[in-house]
């Protein structure tokens, strides 16, 4: 489980999906709407080097986002494209997207991020790592990559 963020704005940021993954009717639901709101969220987190956000570097986009009945939950895919095929943190942006959702969507569903396929030198490598749950919350117990992870991910209105 990944601890809580400090963020006094993060429970607002997350109180529309919330509010629609938890009054959601799982035989009836609009995975249209969900990729959307999936994408405004996961669209604003800033590159770990850059001051641009995943959307204007075009890591992700909202192509890259699938939603698809999982059981009597839903399956949420992820795919994203690091900036260059060698990016030394594209495990970093994984670990940035899988936090930010799974803020909201631990309970509810299945959550799989992944590189693009052909995207990265070492994508196999860095799938497994950020869809390793114990990695995950080892992690984000180191202080120094929580913080990174927190700045990465903080609303833009918070900065």
């Amino acid at each position: 489980m990944i601890p809580e963020m400090e963020s006094e704005n993060t429970a607002i940021e997350w109180s529309k999906i919330s509010m629609y993954s938890k009054n959601m009717d799982k035989t009836n639901f609009d995975c249209e709407t969900l990729v959307e709101e999936i994408y405004d969220l996961v669209k604003d987190i800033r590159d770990p080097e850059l001051p641009q956000t995943l959307e204007q570097l075009d890591v992700v986009s909202e192509s890259d986002i699938s939603v698809k009945p999982f059981g009597d939950s839903l399956l949420i895919s992820i795919q994203f494209t690091p900036t260059v095929p060698h990016c030394t943190l594209a495990t970093l942006i994984g670990l940035c997207l899988r936090v930010k959702l799974e803020k909201c969507f631990q309970h509810k569903f299945k959550l799989d991020v992944n590189l693009k396929k052909g995207s990265h030198s070492t994508e196999e490598e860095v799938n497994k790592q950020i869809n390793d749950k114990e990695r995950i919350a080892a992690a984000m117990e180191n202080p120094s990559l929580r913080e990174l992870v927190e700045q990465c991910t903080k609303s833009l209105s918070d900065i």
